[in-house]
C-alpha cells in the first residue's frame, strides 16, 4: 500500500498512512488493547491513537466486532447456498440480512445467488428455527447446506503486517485469550450483544447501557473471553486493504490429507477462510486478492499443497453484504448498522 503525504491524508480520510496501518495491525493482534498500553509500543500518544481510531470507525474503514463463530457458545457453523428468483434478489438479500444467525452474506457470481454463513448454538436450533426462517423468505427457491466439520483458519488471523516483528510480539502479549478447559460460568449474553455493535466497548460503557453494575459486567466479560464464548476481530474495509477481490474455492481433499492441506494453505497470503465441510465438496477456501488475475496463481499454490486435491469450482464474490452481523456498503465499508447474533439463550 502506497505512502502518501500527511496533507493528502488529512484531505482524504479514506486513504490510510503508515500510522493508520500500524494501528489497524495492532488491533488485529489485540482488538481490545487500551490506547495507553499501545501508545509506547507504537510510539504515538494515546489521545492521538483514540482520535485516529475514531476517524477510521466514523468513515466505516475499520471496526472491532465481537462474534460467536466457532465458539463454545455457537459451535455449529453452516454454509448455505441460496438460489432465488432473479427479480427478487434484492428483497431476498435484505430479508436474509435481518436474520441474526445469518452472520455473513455474500452475493455470488456463479452456481448460487448467495452464500450464507450461519452460526448456531445447536443442530436443533439450526433445523427448527434458523433454516425455516431462511426458507420462508419470499423469493428463495432452493437451499443447499453444508456444515463445517473443522474451521482451520478464519479471518480473525488475517493481518495487514504493518508492525515490526518486535512491535507485533509486544502487542500480541496484550491480547486476552480463551483458557482451554476453563469451566463454564454464567454470562449474560446481553453483554455480548452490546459487544457485537462495538467490540471495544468498556465494561463501564456496557454497564451504563444495560443498567448493570460495572464490576458484574467486568467479571462476566472476563469470564466470557476466558471460556471461549466470544472472539474479537478488527475488520478493515476491503476497498482500502489493497485486496478488493474476494475469491472462493470449493475443493475435495482426501480425509487423511485435511490437516496437511490446511497447514499448507495457511501459509498462502490473503487467506480469509479455510474450512473442512460436509457436502459435495469437503473444503471451502476464501482469499482476498489484489485482482482477478491472481486467481490462477493462488490455484497453482493450492494445487501444490497435495497432489490429490480436486477443485470442483472457483468463484468471485460480487458483493459482501454482511460480515459478522455488520451490514456493509460500497467497498466493503461498515454502514454503522449491525444485526447482532442471537448468542443463544439470554443467560449462560
Amino acid at each position: 500500500m502506497r505512502s502518501i503525504s500527511r496533507n493528502a491524508h488529512l484531505n482524504d480520510p479514506s486513504v490510510l498512512d503508515d500510522e493508520d496501518l500500524q494501528l489497524v495491525h495492532a488491533l488485529q493482534l489485540a482488538p481490545r488493547a487500551s490506547w495507553a498500553s499501545l501508545a509506547p509500543i507504537l510510539g504515538v500518544h494515546s489521545t492521538t491513537l483514540a482520535a485516529r481510531w475514531s476517524r477510521l470507525t466514523s468513515a466505516g474503514i475499520a471496526w472491532v466486532v465481537a462474534h460467536p463463530v466457532g465458539s463454545r457458545l455457537s459451535p455449529l457453523t453452516a454454509f448455505i447456498e441460496v438460489l432465488c428468483e432473479t427479480t427478487k434478489r434484492d428483497e431476498v438479500v435484505d430479508a436474509l440480512s435481518e436474520i441474526p444467525d445469518v452472520v455473513s452474506l455474500d452475493v455470488s457470481a456463479r452456481n448460487r445467488d448467495l452464500l450464507l454463513t450461519v452460526s448456531a448454538a445447536s443442530m436443533a436450533h439450526f433445523t427448527e428455527d434458523i433454516l425455516p426462517a431462511i426458507a420462508e423468505v419470499s423469493g428463495v427457491e432452493h437451499l443447499s447446506t453444508s456444515f463445517s466439520t473443522r474451521m482451520h483458519t478464519i479471518a480473525d488471523s488475517w493481518m495487514i503486517r504493518a508492525l515490526s516483528p518486535e512491535q507485533a510480539k509486544l502487542v500480541s502479549q496484550l491480547n486476552d485469550r480463551a483458557v482451554p478447559g476453563k469451566a463454564a460460568s454464567r454470562v449474560n449474553t446481553d453483554i455480548l450483544r452490546e459487544l457485537s455493535t462495538d467490540g471495544r466497548l468498556s465494561a463501564s460503557e456496557i454497564a451504563r447501557k444495560l443498567g448493570m453494575s460495572e464490576p458484574t459486567v467486568r467479571r462476566q466479560l472476563r469470564s466470557a473471553i476466558s471460556q471461549g464464548f466470544v472472539s474479537f476481530r478488527c475488520e478493515l474495509s476491503q476497498d482500502v486493504s489493497g485486496t478488493p477481490i474476494t475469491a472462493e474455492w470449493f475443493a475435495t481433499v482426501p480425509a487423511s490429507e485435511h490437516l496437511a492441506f490446511a497447514r499448507h494453505v495457511a501459509q498462502i497470503p490473503g487467506l480469509r477462510l479455510c474450512a473442512s465441510t460436509t457436502g459435495r465438496t469437503n473444503f471451502l477456501l476464501t482469499f482476498w486478492l489484489r485482482s482477478v488475475s491472481e486467481v490462477p496463481h493462488i490455484e497453482a499454490l493450492l494445487a501444490g499443497a497435495i497432489p490429490t486435491v480436486e477443485f470442483r469450482e472457483s468463484a468471485i464474490a460480487l458483493r459482501i453484504v454482511k460480515r459478522l452481523g455488520w451490514l456493509l456498503g460500497e467497498g466493503g465499508r461498515a454502514t454503522g448498522r449491525v444485526i447482532a447474533p442471537s448468542w443463544g439463550a439470554s443467560t449462560l
